[in-house]
């Protein structure tokens, strides 16, 4: 069994870039497979456009987590100006079993501006 979970897009700490995570964690010994398809998304008008994507292909201990941990995978784009979110549609093979999602973050407005602006 894996657990799948995205995080909605963050500035990255020193950087003038922003990044997507997915977290995940298997149980042991880790799925066969675990393949997570990740995009930031930037909102343009009414719709969703691909900013960026990346898939990760993970196997066997690469997939595994002990307790309450999680691996994760990170996207990053350059600061840009606009609303965005991270999306995953995720698949994992376990012993001929095979189950995935797409998931959806919330969305976030400029994430690289600061929500409270120190002086």
């Amino acid at each position: 069994m894996c657990t799948v979970v995205v995080d909605t897009p963050a500035k990255v700490e020193g950087a003038e870039r922003m990044a997507g995570t997915v977290r995940f964690r298997c149980e042991n010994p880790g799925a066969e497979v675990l393949t997570l398809k990740t995009r930031l998304e930037k909102k343009n008008g009414q719709g969703w456009t691909t900013a960026v994507s990346r898939t990760f292909t993970l196997r066997g201990e690469q997939t595994y987590a002990p307790g309450l941990k999680y691996q994760a995978r990170t996207i990053e784009l350059n600061c840009a100006s606009g609303t965005f979110r991270t999306v995953v549609d995720w698949s994992r093979v376990s012993r001929s079993n095979t189950k995935g999602d797409n998931l959806v973050s919330g969305s976030m407005r400029e994430p690289c501006t600061p929500l409270i602006r120190l002086t």
